[in-house]
């Protein structure tokens, strides 16, 4: 038995058809290129930091929120991260793990928005906590590693 499509169905199809070819057109080798690079950016961030900093296990850099200046020991820049410890424990992550690392914690802040300042021999390190959104982890965390400021006059010293 054969069925005739009546001009109805047969729009429905041709519609379909051109909808699902623009989808697939979308998803062109530009756009794997954009996703290679991203892939590359954390790879990028992941070797910087692991090398001389640790994360929380389950940190998720978000590489379109963070940048990196420089290479190797040298470099300086901003990471931002998820987490899904709760700020406090988070807090507390850092607090404990990167003294290990030869990180002196110089000041720290526990609110809503915890700051967290480390120095090392020759850079500084600001660790921003706060709370997670509901697609985000438990804990949203902004690093900023800069060099340390050398030979910097006080405001008594300039008398």
């Amino acid at each position: 038995m054969i069925k005739k499509i009546n001009f109805i169905d047969s729009k429905f199809y041709i519609t379909f058809l051109i909808v699902l070819s623009f989808i697939t057109g979308c998803a062109t080798t530009d756009n794997l290129g954009e996703l290679n690079k991203r892939f590359d950016d954390v790879k990028k961030i992941e070797t910087l930091i692991f090398n001389q900093m640790p994360l929380p296990k389950d940190a998720r850099i978000a590489p379109d929120k963070s940048i990196i200046l420089g290479e190797g020991n040298n470099w300086a820049g901003r990471i931002e991260l998820a987490s899904s410890m709760e700020p406090l424990e988070a807090s507390a992550f850092f607090s404990i793990e990167y003294p290990k690392r030869g990180w002196t914690l110089i000041s720290s802040t526990k609110a809503k928005l915890s700051i967290l300042v480390f120095t090392s021999n020759d850079r500084t390190l600001t660790v921003e906590i706060t709370e997670g959104g509901p697609l985000s982890g438990k804990s949203m965390i902004v690093m900023t590693v800069a060099p340390k400021v050398q030979n910097q006059i006080s405001p008594e010293q300039k008398k």
